[in-house]
C-alpha cells in the first residue's frame, strides 16, 4: 500500500511544506501520506521520521530512506520515490543518489 501510494504522486510539484496529495507535497510531507494511506501515523517531518521506528540493514518496500535533511519511499531494486526538488517534482531515483544515512521501516 505505501508504495502504490507513492507511486500515485509521481508528476506531483515538488512544494516545500506541501501536504497536498496530488497537488504538492515536499519530502517528508509525501513519506507521511504513503503511510497515512497505509493506517501509519508517522510525524511531519524528515528529522522525526528519521528516528521513528527501527533501523534495518536492508530495505524492503515501503521502508523510509534517510538522509541529510531528506527522506524518500524504498520501493525495490535499489530505488525510490521521493519529492527531489522544484524542477524535478515527485520522481523515481536510484537510491544511492546521495549518502543515505539510515532506512528506517515504520510498518
Amino acid at each position: 500500500i505505501i508504495v502504490s501510494a507513492a507511486y500515485s504522486q509521481l508528476g506531483v510539484p515538488y512544494v516545500w511544506g506541501g501536504t497536498s496529495p496530488g497537488r504538492g507535497l515536499d519530502c517528508s510531507g509525501l513519506t507521511q501520506y504513503c503511510h497515512r494511506v497505509a493506517g501509519i501515523s508517522i510525524p511531519r517531518t524528515s528529522g522525526p521520521q528519521g528516528a521513528g521506528g527501527k533501523a534495518v540493514g536492508t530495505p524492503k518496500p515501503g521502508d523510509i530512506v534517510c538522509y541529510s535533511g531528506h527522506v524518500g519511499i524504498y520501493i525495490g531494486n535499489g530505488q525510490i520515490v521521493h519529492a527531489a526538488n522544484r524542477r524535478q517534482g515527485i520522481i523515481v531515483s536510484n537510491m544511492t543518489y546521495r549518502s543515505v544515512i539510515c532506512i528506517r521501516r515504520i510498518f
